[in-house]
């Protein structure tokens, strides 16, 4: 069930991230043009196309960060990287699968943004490298029993001290000793028989 939760997630994600992406990235471009037209940048042109990216970058992260079922990030991926990969078998093909233009709240997007830029490609593989990661899918720790004590300290062992003033024995260390101060007598009469102090 899990899995089929996260296929729905990416069947939603997937199309609209896409769509926020393709309008960002036009909408970037357009401000770069009008730039060169204009002689300076207007930062009001930039607002739009950072609200847009971020809101798709924010959608895919939330995907890609699924820790109950890999499916979603992994579906989404491969229809990213494998749309850009067909364009070497078959590019003509490709960008004519996709409209000349979608209306994303009242603003015409080109669809085929993504693959000229080549995002699709970018954000597949970052998906797919996401999913592979060894330490997302490891379990969360089990919870302690309830009838444990949680007042007591833990037991550490001086071996398990982590280096530092403690573990390099430069502080006091109650598992330790203080060591004996030297009698004025020198270091000689410090020593035993048997070589200890």
């Amino acid at each position: 069930m899990r899995h089929i939760w996260t296929m729905i997630a990416a069947v939603v994600v997937a199309p609209l991230a896409w769509l926020l992406l393709a309008y960002g990235q036009d909408r970037s471009l357009q401000a770069f043009a009008n730039e060169e037209s204009a002689g300076a940048f207007a930062t009001g042109d930039f607002v739009r196309p950072a609200v847009s990216l971020a809101a798709a970058g924010l959608l895919l992260g939330l995907l890609a960060t699924l820790r109950f079922s890999p499916l979603g990030a992994v579906l989404t991926g491969l229809v990213y990287t494998g749309s850009y990969v067909a364009l070497l078998v078959s590019p003509d093909g490709v960008v004519g699968a996709f409209p000349k233009s979608v209306s994303l709240a009242g603003h015409s997007v080109d669809p085929t943004t993504p693959l000229r830029t080549g995002g699709a490609l970018m954000l597949g593989g970052l998906l797919l490298v996401g999913v592979a990661s060894v330490g997302r899918w490891r379990r969360w720790p089990a919870p302690a029993a309830e009838d444990a004590d949680l007042s007591t300290e833990p037991v550490t062992h001086p071996e398990d001290r982590p280096l530092g003033v403690d573990g390099l024995g430069l502080g006091a260390n109650p598992a330790r000793p203080e060591p004996t101060p030297v009698p004025p007598g020198g270091l000689a009469r410090a020593f035993d028989r048997t070589g200890r102090p």
